[in-house]
């Protein structure tokens, strides 16, 4: 049983086979499968996360993702596929201390770089195109205080995308909330990353364990290729 579990999966080696079982037993670890309307989320792809140059990005893993968010975000654009960001809420819209950690009144200069304008930057060669929606968000999950879910009603999608920094931060937020408003949930293993390996990789396992079918980039860029065009020219 683990051993299919493996095979279909995204599970890191140090998952016990007794994890594996009890998944199996609940059914957790069936997949959801795509609709018929998906739209691409990318989360957080901004400098503050991608570059290790600030206190909350890494550049290894932040430059990867931002490869292969790059090839995603060509084939989706290529397919009409809608395309929706995420950003932090930038620095001078909300309270220092709503923002600043163990009852600080002020942010440090170091905290206040991630909300400026060079920090909340998204990503160059994946930035928005002029049509593209891009959502501040003040909180981890991309729907937790936005208009993220009646944007997505709008357009009548039912499949999710779901892309970004951090694994277990801010992309985590966002599926767990995205499944609870019962979109169909899709996480390219390649395009999300997180400063710290061990929380991505078990970030990964316990979203394609219960919220997201976690899938390879390759597959996703297959599905995407074969279907209609989703947006009418």
């Amino acid at each position: 049983m683990g051993e299919t579990i493996r095979e279909n999966h995204y599970v890191p080696d140090y998952v016990s086979e007794t994890d594996l079982e009890y998944f199996a037993k609940s059914g957790t670890d069936k997949t959801t499968g795509w609709g018929d309307k998906p739209a691409l989320l990318i989360v957080d792809m901004t400098e503050a996360f991608v570059d290790g140059e600030y206190i909350t990005g890494r550049s290894d893993t932040g430059q990867a993702a931002v490869e292969a968010n790059e090839r995603l975000l060509t084939a989706a654009r290529e397919t009409g596929v809608p395309v929706f960001y995420t950003t932090p809420i930038g620095d001078g819209t909300l309270p220092d201390e709503y923002r600043s950690a163990s009852g600080q009144t002020e942010l440090s200069e170091e905290r206040r770089r991630i909300y400026s304008t060079s920090g909340n930057a998204i990503a160059d060669p994946i930035a928005p195109a002029d049509d593209e929606v891009v959502i501040e968000k003040p909180a981890p999950s991309s729907f937790f205080d936005t208009h993220l879910s009646n944007v997505l009603h709008y357009y009548d999608i039912d499949t999710l995308i779901v892309t970004g920094m951090t694994t277990s931060g801010c992309v985590r937020a966002t599926v767990v909330d995205g499944k609870s408003s019962n979109f169909r949930i899709v996480v390219p293993v390649e395009c999300v990353a997180d400063r710290s390996i061990s929380s991505h990789e078990m970030s990964l396992f316990d979203m394609d364990m219960k919220y997201a079918d976690v899938t390879p980039l390759e597959d996703v860029l297959e599905h995407l290729e074969t279907m209609e065009p989703v947006l009418a020219d």
